[in-house]
C-alpha cells in the first residue's frame, strides 16, 4: 500500500487537514501535468504552487509516477465506470432497437454535467487526458486500461446499430468523437474569437446535442456511400449457361 492509500480513521483529529491538503496537491498536480506534460514537471514544482514543503511530497508520494498515477485515479475510474453503466444499462433497456443517438447519449450524458469554465479540474483532467492519448506518453498503458473496454463497448453498440457498417468507419467514428469530446471538455477557447461569444456562455449540454448529431450523421454518410460503392463496384454473377472466364496465360 502507497502512502497515497493511507486513510485517516474518522476519529481523527488530522483528517480533515489530511484530505483537504491531498486534493490540493492532486489538483495542482493535475494541472500542472496538463499544462506541460509529465515529463517535464517534478515534486518540487507541485511543492511550490501549492505552497507546501517538497519533503511533504516526499512523504505522501514515493516518486512523481506515484503521484501521476494518484491524480489520475481521481477521475479516471469513475469516468469510465460510468460510462459503460450507461452503456450497458442502455443496451439491456433497448434490446434489438438500438439507435445510433441512443448510444452516443448514453455515451456523452455522463459528461453533461461537466462545465469546462465553471470546473477548472474537469477541464485539467480532459487537457490531461489528451496528453495521455499521445504515443509513448507515460500515461498511455493508464488509457489502454481505464478507457479501452469502454471503448470496444461503444463499438460493439455502434455495430449493432449500423450492422452493415465497415470495423473501421466505426473505429474511426469514435476517434473522432473521442477527439472533440476531450476538445470539448478542456474548454478550449479556440472557437470563441470566430463566434464572437466567450467562455462564461459555454453550454456543455448544448456542445453535447451538436456533437451527437454530428458523429450520428457522419456515421451514417459515411457507411451509406461504402455501401453504395460496395454496390457499385460488386461483380455480376455470371449466367447458369454462361462460359467460366479464361484463366490469364501462364
Amino acid at each position: 500500500m502507497t502512502k497515497t492509500e493511507h486513510k485517516a480513521l474518522p476519529h481523527d483529529p488530522k483528517a480533515k487537514h489530511h484530505t483537504a491538503t491531498m486534493d490540493r496537491i492532486l489538483d495542482a498536480a493535475e494541472e500542472l501535468f496538463s499544462q506541460r506534460g509529465i515529463e517535464h514537471v517534478m515534486l518540487k514544482d507541485v511543492a511550490e504552487h501549492v505552497g507546501v514543503h517538497n519533503s511533504l511530497m516526499r512523504y505522501y508520494f514515493r516518486d512523481k509516477q506515484d503521484l501521476f498515477d494518484a491524480v489520475i485515479a481521481q477521475r479516471t475510474p469513475m469516468t469510465s465506470e460510468r460510462r459503460m453503466d450507461a452503456l450497458l444499462a442502455y443496451e439491456r433497456d433497448h434490446a434489438g432497437d438500438v439507435t445510433l443517438e441512443g448510444i452516443l447519449h448514453a455515451y456523452l450524458d455522463t459528461d453533461a454535467d461537466r462545465s469546462p469554465c465553471s470546473d477548472r479540474g474537469w477541464r485539467h483532467f480532459g487537457a490531461l487526458g489528451a496528453r495521455m492519448s499521445e504515443p509513448r506518453s507515460p500515461g498511455e498503458a493508464l488509457i489502454d486500461t481505464h478507457f479501452d473496454p469502454v471503448m470496444l463497448r461503444l463499438m460493439r453498440l455502434l455495430k449493432k446499430a449500423l450492422p452493415g457498417c465497415h470495423n473501421e468507419d466505426i473505429l474511426w467514428g469514435c476517434h473522432f468523437l473521442s477527439g472533440a469530446l476531450m476538445i470539448t471538455l478542456c474548454g478550449t477557447r479556440r472557437a470563441v474569437p470566430v463566434a464572437g461569444g466567450d467562455c462564461a456562455a459555454y453550454d456543455m449540454a448544448d456542445a453535447k446535442e451538436r456533437l451527437i448529431a454530428f458523429v450520428a450523421g457522419g456515421l451514417r454518410e459515411t457507411c451509406d456511400a461504402r455501401g453504395a460503392t460496395r454496390r457499385r463496384t460488386r461483380p455480376r454473377r455470371p449466367a447458369a449457361n454462361a462460359e467460366p472466364a479464361a484463366l490469364p496465360s501462364r
